[in-house]
C-alpha cells in the first residue's frame, strides 16, 4: 500500500502482501489429518527430543478418550512403545505413558494389543509397581486391574508374576491405592493358578494384616478393610486358605470389626463373606464360639441390608452344626423367632436361607 499523499483522500485497500508465516516451534504438536494422524503421533512419541516426546504423550492421552484414535495408534504399534516408557528416567514421560496405557486397557482394541504384546508390556508394568511416584504407580495399578476383567488378562498377570509384586507392595502402599491392589488380587485368585500363586506369595497373611478394627475411624481405612476382607473371603473357598486364615487369627479380627455398630453396609457384606467361607470348617465354627462371635453375629439378622441378612443366615447355618453354637441360638428366643419370620420374607433368597438356618438351629441328634 502506498503512502497517503493527501490526508483528506481515502484509499480502499483490496490487496495486501504478507510475510511468509513462521514455522511452528519444533516442540509444538501439530495435528495431522486423515490416515496420517496416528502414524505421526506414534512417531512423535518416539522422538529423541524430550520436549517433543512429552508433548506428544500429552496429545496421546487426550486422543485416547476416542476409541478410533486408540485403534489407529494400536495398528501403528503404540502399546510396546508406551510400555518401554514405564521405566523411562523422565518423570513426566512415565506419568503420561502409564496414563495412556491405562486408557488403552479400558478399550477393547487397546486391551487386545496389551495381551498380544504381554511379553513386553507386563514385565514393565511389574517394574512400574515399584516406581517412587504415587501417580505412576496408580496408573500402573489401574492398567493391571483393567486387564483382569478377562480370563486371558488374569492368565497374563499370573504368567508375568504380577501377583507376587502386588502382594509384596500391598502393606507399604498408601491407603488410597491399596483398594486397587486388593481388587486386582481378588480377580486374580479367581483362577486356579492365580490362587496358587497368591498362596505362595503369602496373600492370606497380607489381607489379614489389613483387617484392623483400630483403624475404623478413618473412612479410607474402612474401604481398605472391606476390600481385604472380600479378597480373603474369596480365597477362603479354598481349604488351604481357610486353614491359614484360622492359624493367623482371621476370625478374631473379622468378629472385632462386626462389634462396631456404625460400620457401612458394604463393610458388613465384605466381612460376612469372609466369615461365611471360613465357618464352613469345623475349626472355624469352634473359633467363632471361643471368641464370643455368636452374640455378635445374631443381632445382624435385623440389619436393613438384604445381602447382610442372607450372609448372616448362611453363617448361622454353618455355626449351628457345632452343638455349643446351636445351644446359644436356641436359648436366644429372639433369634429363632426372627429366623422364623424371615422364612416368610418376600425376598425369595432370604426366605430360602432362613428355612435352611431354622432347620440347622432346630436340628436334634
Amino acid at each position: 500500500m502506498s503512502n497517503l499523499q493527501n490526508p483528506n483522500d481515502t484509499y480502499l485497500v483490496r490487496f495486501e502482501n504478507k510475510d511468509m508465516p513462521r514455522d511452528a516451534a519444533p516442540t509444538k504438536i501439530v495435528e495431522a489429518f486423515g490416515l496420517g494422524k496416528c502414524p505421526k503421533l506414534v512417531a512423535q512419541i518416539c522422538a529423541s527430543d524430550l520436549d517433543i516426546r512429552i508433548n506428544a504423550l500429552a496429545v496421546i492421552c487426550d486422543e485416547f478418550k476416542n476409541p478410533y484414535s486408540i485403534e489407529g495408534c494400536v495398528r501403528e504399534g503404540v502399546i510396546p512403545v508406551l510400555a518401554a516408557m514405564i521405566t523411562d528416567p523422565d518423570y513426566t514421560t512415565r506419568v503420561r505413558a502409564t496414563a495412556a496405557l491405562h486408557l488403552a486397557a479400558l478399550d477393547a482394541n487397546g486391551f487386545n494389543s496389551i495381551l498380544q504384546n504381554q511379553g513386553e508390556v507386563f514385565p514393565k508394568l511389574v517394574e512400574g509397581v515399584f516406581d517412587p511416584s504415587e501417580i505412576v504407580r496408580e496408573n500402573v495399578y489401574k492398567c493391571v486391574l483393567a486387564t483382569t476383567r478377562s480370563d486371558d488378562g488374569v492368565d497374563a498377570c499370573v504368567t508375568n508374576n504380577v501377583t507376587k509384586a502386588f502382594v509384596d507392595v500391598l502393606d507399604g502402599e498408601i491407603d488410597t491405592l491399596q483398594p486397587i491392589l486388593l481388587r486386582t488380587l481378588h480377580n486374580i485368585v479367581g483362577s486356579e493358578n492365580g490362587l496358587l500363586e497368591a498362596l505362595d506369595a503369602k496373600a492370606v497373611n497380607a489381607f489379614i494384616k489389613l483387617i484392623d478394627a483400630s483403624k475404623l475411624n478413618s473412612p479410607q481405612s474402612s474401604v481398605v478393610i472391606g476390600e481385604a476382607a472380600r479378597a480373603l473371603g474369596f480365597m477362603c473357598y479354598d481349604g488351604r486358605a481357610k486353614k491359614e486364615s484360622l492359624e493367623l487369627g482371621a476370625v478374631e479380627k473379622l468378629i472385632d470389626i462386626l462389634r462396631f455398630k456404625n460400620i457401612s453396609a458394604n463393610l458388613k457384606v465384605c466381612v460376612t463373606i469372609a466369615l461365611m467361607a471360613i465357618t464352613i470348617t469345623n475349626d472355624g465354627k469352634i473359633k467363632v464360639f471361643e471368641v464370643g462371635g455368636v452374640d455378635i453375629i445374631t443381632p445382624l439378622l435385623y440389619d436393613d441390608h438384604p445381602i447382610v441378612v442372607v450372609n448372616i443366615l448362611k453363617i448361622i447355618s454353618n455355626l449351628a452344626v457345632y452343638p455349643k453354637n446351636r445351644e446359644i441360638f436356641i436359648q436366644d428366643s429372639t433369634c429363632t423367632v426372627k429366623i422364623r419370620k424371615l422364612t416368610k420374607s418376600e425376598d425369595p433368597l432370604i426366605s430360602k436361607h432362613a428355612g435352611i438356618a431354622l432347620s440347622a438351629v432346630n436340628w436334634n441328634p
